[in-house]
């Protein structure tokens, strides 16, 4: 059954070629934010912990790429690597100082780490990262100008950290840290140390957002302050309850359905933003129902 709906999800991920044009630049773009909503997903997952402050590894990873390879995209094996740092670095900045917190402060300290890394992209250092106007001409890596081969190239990306998030939550670690989402003080007795696991598990959360916000950043071809806008981490977080957030495909999943439906209604209705709310409070009432049920359901995919 797993293997139909992974080969479900391959095809449905193709389909997008054979159209070409508008919708395949939107899947480009549902890649992109799908690597975004999973790092998200993927800290929910193994730490229960919630954050409002992706937008900082997301959009951050972005402008990483951005002013490194607008004159010369042979940079981009250099951007990469340094985009993933700066998801890593931040994210232990930020935990190590965070993480001595539990439930909405954790959530508010991420909230104002994010606000921070924004107020100084837009107003610190306007002529380099080009203040309220962000940066533009930001080229695609070399051999994959083309949006056929770009968006291939990151769906294959996207499927391939799918399929590591889907082994790293089989292994050792893995159980280790979904024991410590579902009874950290138990694990704490036990002699495991807690803080020190919710560091790594919120560092590679880190890198994951970054890559994503690279991926945009290609896709689009620039990048704005927004990026780093809370409200950037809002549309991740919602992208991942949407998508059901504990299984392994829930931020693709949900990123899909969200551009979807903003592409569509915004095509027949100038009050889509109402339409789409009203669809996102019946989701999450859905999903909060349900996950009542299946929030101590034991591991796998």
């Amino acid at each position: 059954m797993k293997g139909i709906l992974w080969a479900g999800i391959v095809l449905l991920g193709l389909g997008p070629l054979a159209l070409g044009g508008y919708p395949l630049r939107l899947a480009g773009e549902a890649v992109a934010w799908a690597m975004g909503a999973t790092s998200l997903a993927f800290l929910y997952r193994t730490t229960g912990l919630v954050s409002l402050g992706h937008a900082a590894f997301f959009g951050g990873g972005a402008y990483v790429a951005a002013l490194l390879t607008r004159e010369d995209p042979a940079y981009y094996f250099l951007a990469l690597p340094l985009a993933l740092f700066w998801g890593v670095a931040s994210a232990v900045a930020l935990g190590w100082l965070g993480l001595r917190s539990h439930g909405i402060y954790f959530l508010m300290l991420t909230l104002a780490f994010a606000q921070l890394i924004y107020v100084l992209v837009k107003q610190g250092f306007p002529g380099i990262t080009g203040g309220d106007d962000g940066l533009t001409g930001i080229p695609r890596p070399p051999g994959l100008e083309g949006q056929a081969a770009y968006y291939l190239a990151g769906l294959g990306l996207l499927l391939g950290v799918l399929a590591l998030y889907r082994a790293f939550l089989a292994s050792p670690l893995g159980l280790v840290l979904d024991a410590l989402r579902l009874n950290e003080r138990r694990l704490e007795a036990l002699g495991w140390d807690v803080r020190r696991y919710k560091l790594l598990a919120f560092a590679l959360s880190g890198s994951l957002a970054a890559l994503g916000g690279v991926w945009l950043a290609g896709q689009r071809g620039f990048v704005h302050p927004h990026d780093l806008a809370w409200t950037t981490s809002g549309q991740l977080l919602v992208m991942a309850v949407v998508g059901g957030i504990r299984p392994v495909y829930a931020g693709a999943l949900g990123a899909v359905v969200l551009i979807l439906l903003e592409a569509t209604l915004s095509a027949y209705t100038n009050l889509w933003n109402l339409f789409l709310g009203i669809f996102l409070m019946v989701a999450a009432l859905l999903r909060l129902r349900r996950s009542k049920g299946a929030e101590h359901a034991p591991s796998g995919a």
